[in-house]
Parts: C-alpha cells; sequence; structure tokens
C-alpha cells in the first residue's frame, strides 16, 4: 500500500495550471503523484531507490530567498525574472546564443521552430550583464542550437572574459572541434575555459538511435584535438534505458584513459520534453539518478559506490549529485568525497558560490598544463590530485511528467532569456504533451 511522503505542487502536462501533487513510496520506489480537475489523475515514478531517497532529503536545505527580484503574480513557474520567492542566485547561467544546428537529434530540448532566433552582439552583452545581476561572475555555459555555427563565438568569449567571467564553457557537439584544432585553439585564445561536449556512449550504433548518424569517430577526434590544444572536457551522457544504460561503465573507462583533459563525466538521464519523446512516456522507459548511481556502482564493480556520491545540499537534494575521484598510478578510481560530507552546512552557505568554487577548482586545466604528450608524470601526491582528479556528477532535469514546483524554487542553473530575464532551466525547457512552453526565446 502507497505510503504519503509529502505534498507539493506540480505542473498538468495538457494544460499547464499548477495543479496539487504528492510524493507516496510504493514497493520500495517514489512515485510523484497528482491530479488536473480538468484533464485526470498522474502517476510517475522519480526515484529507484526508497531509503536512498528519504535518506538524502534529510541532508537538504533550502536556500535564502533572494533580495529584490520581480514581483510574485502568479506564483512559481509563471513569474521567472528571477522572483522573490526563488531561493538562492544563478550558480551557473546558459546563454543560448543560436538555434541554428547541424545535427537533428530526437532528444533535443530547445525550442527548434525558432530556429532563425540568433541574439547579435549587443544582446548578446545584455544576457551577461542579467547573468550578473543574478549570480555574479557565475559560470557562464554558451549553447544553443550549436554554438560553433555562430561566426563570432570567439568575440562572444572575448567579450564574458572582458566582463569579468572567469569560467565560460562551450557545450556543442563536437562536429566542428574535431574538424579543425585551430579553429579550438581560436576558442581556448578568445577564452573557452572547458568544452563542455555532448557524449553518449563509446558505440556507434548509440549515436546512431540516439543522434541519428555515426558519431563515435567525430567524438574521439575531438578529444584527441581538446588534448593537443591542452583544453579541459566534460563528457555529457544522455542515458536512455536500453540504448545506452548499458554502457555507463565503459564512459568511464573511456574518461580515464583521456585523463587529465577529461575532467570530469556529467550523467543527464533523459527527460521527456522538447522533441523527446513525442508520446506519454511509461515508468519503465524512464532512467533516473537512483538508476545512474546503481549502474554506476554496478559497471564499474564498485570502483565508484554510492558511499563516494554526494547529494546536492541545497533542496532539492534529488536533483543532482556530485563525487570526486582521483587516479592511481595503477589506473584505479580513488574516492575524495563521503555521501554524508554536506551534513553541517546549513542555509546561511552560500550555494552557489560553493558550487562555483568547485567548478574552477576542477573543471579547468590546471594552470602549466599543456597537451597530452607534456602532460605531468608521477610527481607528488599533490600534484597528482591536482592533475588527474576526475569529477562524477549527475542532474535529472525536471519535466511537465515529474515536475516539483518546490524544486524548482531552489534551482541555480538558469537560462538567460531574450528578454534578459532568468528562468530556471527546467521551468524555461519544460513543454506539455501538446508541445506548448512556458517561455520561449524569439
Amino acid at each position: 500500500m502507497a505510503e504519503q511522503i509529502f505534498e507539493t505542487e506540480s505542473l498538468c502536462p495538457e494544460c499547464l495550471n499548477k495543479i496539487p501533487a504528492v510524493y507516496e513510496r510504493d514497493n520500495n520506489k517514489v512515485y510523484l503523484k497528482k491530479a488536473c480537475k480538468d484533464h485526470g489523475d498522474y502517476r510517475v515514478l522519480v526515484w529507484s531507490d526508497a531509503n536512498q531517497y528519504l535518506s538524502w532529503s534529510e541532508q537538504s536545505v533550502h536556500a535564502q530567498k533572494l533580495r529584490g527580484g520581480y514581483g510574485v503574480k502568479r506564483g512559481c513557474p509563471f513569474d521567472c525574472g528571477l522572483c522573490r520567492d526563488h531561493e538562492g542566485r544563478t550558480c551557473t547561467a546558459v546563454l543560448e546564443i543560436t538555434y541554428r544546428c547541424n545535427m537533428e537529434c530526437r532528444v533535443c530540448f530547445a525550442d527548434t521552430k525558432k530556429a532563425s532566433y540568433e541574439p547579435p552582439l549587443n544582446k548578446v552583452m545584455e544576457m551577461y550583464r542579467a547573468a550578473y545581476q543574478n549570480g555574479g561572475h557565475c559560470s557562464i555555459q554558451l549553447s544553443g542550437g550549436e554554438p560553433t555555427l555562430r561566426k563570432d563565438l570567439a568575440d562572444i568569449l572575448k567579450m564574458g572574459k572582458g566582463l569579468g567571467f572567469t569560467h565560460i564553457q562551450v557545450n556543442t557537439n563536437g562536429i566542428k572541434i574535431a574538424q579543425s584544432k585551430e579553429y579550438l585553439q581560436s576558442l581556448k585564445d578568445a577564452g573557452a575555459d572547458l568544452i563542455y561536449l555532448q557524449f553518449d556512449g563509446t558505440e556507434d550504433e548509440i549515436y546512431k538511435e540516439i543522434r541519428g548518424r555515426s558519431m563515435w569517430e567525430i567524438k574521439q577526434r575531438a578529444v584527441e584535438n581538446c588534448e593537443k590544444v591542452g583544453i579541459g572536457i566534460i563528457l555529457v551522457p544522455t542515458i536512455i534505458r536500453k540504448i545506452n544504460d548499458h554502457n555507463i561503465g565503459d564512459i568511464i573507462e573511456f574518461a580515464k584513459e583521456h585523463m587529465p583533459t577529461v575532467k570530469g563525466v556529467h550523467f543527464q538521464p533523459v527527460s521527456f520534453f522538447g522533441r523527446f519523446p513525442g508520446r506519454v512516456p511509461k515508468d519503465e522507459d524512464r532512467m533516473n539518478l537512483s538508476d545512474i548511481i546503481f549502474e554506476l556502482q554496478k559497471q564499474t564493480k564498485g570502483e565508484i559506490s554510492s558511499d563516494y556520491i554526494v547529494p546536492r545540499k541545497r533542496y532539492d537534494p534529488h536533483c543532482a549529485f556530485s563525487s570526486l575521484f582521483y587516479l592511481t598510478e595503477q589506473g584505479k578510481l580513488r574516492a575524495l568525497t563521503k555521501e554524508n560530507q554536506n551534513m553541517l552546512l546549513d542555509n546561511k552557505t552560500d550555494f552557489a558560490k560553493k558550487a562555483n568554487e568547485f567548478t574552477n577548482a576542477h573543471w579547468r586545466m590546471p594552470k602549466g598544463s599543456g597537451n597530452k604528450t607534456s602532460r605531468p608524470e608521477m610527481g607528488s601526491f599533490i600534484d597528482r590530485l591536482r592533475n588527474y582528479s576526475l569529477t562524477v556528477t549527475g542532474m535529472g532535469f525536471q519535466d511537465v511528467w515529474n515536475i516539483d514546483i518546490g524544486r524548482l524554487k531552489g534551482c541555480c542553473v538558469h537560462v538567460v532569456t531574450a528578454d534578459n530575464r532568468v528562468a530556471p532551466l527546467c521551468a524555461f525547457h519544460v513543454t506539455s504533451i501538446g508541445g506548448e512552453r512556458l517561455y520561449k526565446n524569439g
């Protein structure tokens, strides 16, 4: 029999109206159950291990509410700006600088109906400033579409650096940086600190299924060029059940083989919005973060254990996890994190600042690091920690089926919109069954 855990609010998948919802435990799994008076009842699996879910819940705190911000009229998620009800500031600002793309991935959640959207440089300047107003010199991700299709991408990078942003990452499918090492060098010279590389696995069949074309050779060349240029990479797999969930361990092995250039792996279980899936999802189609952790432990034979996975401290902890390892001389990962290490943090903690400090420390090449041929050999323990650390992280984006308004209020990954407002990424990209959006660019 289902046991109620706590109440919250969500959205109706049909009309996008705000509706009451409840989390419940059933057969050691956690579900979100909600009802719309016009469109009926919905129940979706959100966590596959109820004991872990409850344990993580005990470790989280709410951040302090924003000072200032936009006024509250309809309430979350309809007043994003950020509004005064939002808890905490921006840790990563996503600037969508084009909706053009050289691929047609079926899992894309960008508003591809707006392919002509491409803000001019003066507009990008305003977007940078909006990010600063909400998060100071937070981490910046240049995204799209495919940002490398912009001929002025280097100018956009230089602009951000000129405004004082210390960490700027380029979100890319890797096609253009695989084609030209010189182009990649120009991005690094302009201020790119990290390549945030779409990387769904180590088998071409995976890419044919998810991306609609062969990509494995391109991914390898992109990584090789990053090694030659000396710029760090985060591998970003979109994990889909029965397509690439078997390949999680091999992705970790690939990351180990390409350290120190590969700085981390950031797992994203697929979310059901944008182009994907074009139908009502079934629970057996879903991967959640607890499933990712289970497969990590299983496929790495305990090298990565749930004991080393740290839930996000800022509410909601089920949004994301992080972990940090270093690679021994014997080629094994050794943990530098423990699951309960954030227990003593409270709501006075500047969570956005801590997230940015983590990014700056572990998601970039150390100063003095060169290309792969000159990478540091076995030196002191401190040098090895500095050069051969690997983050293993995960984030589960909310879709219209599992969106939790309480969790949304604590989000620190924000999209800067075309009108210079700021919205949580999940709110910005959520789509109804019919493809309607709460927010649009262009």
